[in-house]
């Protein structure tokens, strides 16, 4: 009976101080995001969404949720954690979108405002970071080497062209990817021999196909196909593997996530909304 006390009084005090932890740890909104403007380096990219803060909420940031993409289940789930805010790589505005606040985009924003939670987008910043990225997370997860700039887009190479550590078959990487990556990554073309120099581009990035050609990539991995792919890839005699756009743009959210909370004021946690796509 004293031992059995003994250990809740034990668990009691630990949740206190996890609590006490976790109340002490605040940010201001515009120092937040001031500070991960500065760790993205968003002044020196071009992109087609806003980068930094989108939807401005709450003053002070206790807790902030990190995903994949802006969408009415993240936003609830958030709100459901008791965000203050929610950092995202695929933000809710874009160059492209009519500008008309109706559907999805009046729901959206009405349940971040009702719940004055911040919005804050990291597009293309978020998919080139050296540490936090998408793509030098893709380089990590399949234990590549001896990385170098890929993948130009508005003047800045996005991606990645890395070695493997040994030349491997292709049904090794395959393998290697669907385990680390996505269970179901597909692979077109038709290359030959051992694999060794692959480009990286997480997302939708078919169109960089024709420069992993020109620099000798055996594969190239993004995140989707598209139909003309095919027999480009199979003539040229590289592997095309399509990841998931999805699949290929979580490790970035994941490491910024961690980054946050080892190095802000701040709690975050990363949350996987899925998406087969």
């Amino acid at each position: 009976m004293v031992k059995t006390l003994a250990q809740l009084c034990c668990k009691l005090l630990t949740n206190l101080t996890t609590e006490l932890e976790r109340i002490t740890k605040m940010m201001k909104l515009k120092d937040l995001v001031a500070t991960l403007d500065e760790l993205l380096d968003v002044s020196t990219i071009s992109d087609s969404s806003p980068k930094g803060l989108q939807v401005e909420g709450a003053a002070e940031i206790y807790k902030m949720v990190v995903g994949v993409s802006a969408c009415m289940e993240l936003f609830e789930r958030a709100v459901s954690m008791g965000a203050q805010a929610i950092l995202v790589h695929h933000g809710m505005f874009w160059d492209s979108d009519h500008k008309l606040v109706r559907g999805s985009l009046k729901a959206r924003l009405k349940i971040l405002l009702s719940n004055d939670i911040s919005l804050l987008g990291y597009h293309l910043p978020l998919d080139c970071h050296p540490e936090v990225g998408n793509n030098i997370g893709l380089v990590r997860a399949l234990n590549l080497i001896d990385e170098k700039p890929f993948g130009e887009f508005n003047g800045r190479s996005i991606g990645y062209l890395a070695q493997a550590q040994r030349p491997i078959s292709i049904d090794d990487f395959i393998s290697a990817v669907r385990k680390k990556i996505n269970p179901d990554a597909k692979c077109y073309g038709l290359g030959s021999g051992a694999i060794l120099k692959i480009a990286i581009c997480s997302g939708g990035a078919p169109s960089l196909l024709r420069e992993a050609i020109s620099v000798g990539a055996n594969v190239f991995l993004t995140g989707e196909e598209s139909e003309w792919i095919y027999h480009l890839a199979r003539e040229e005699g590289i592997y095309y593997v399509a990841a998931g756009h999805h699949a290929t743009e979580r490790l970035g959210p994941m490491a910024l996530a961690k980054w946050i909370n080892e190095n802000l004021d701040v709690t975050s946690e990363f949350v996987d909304v899925s998406n087969p796509i």
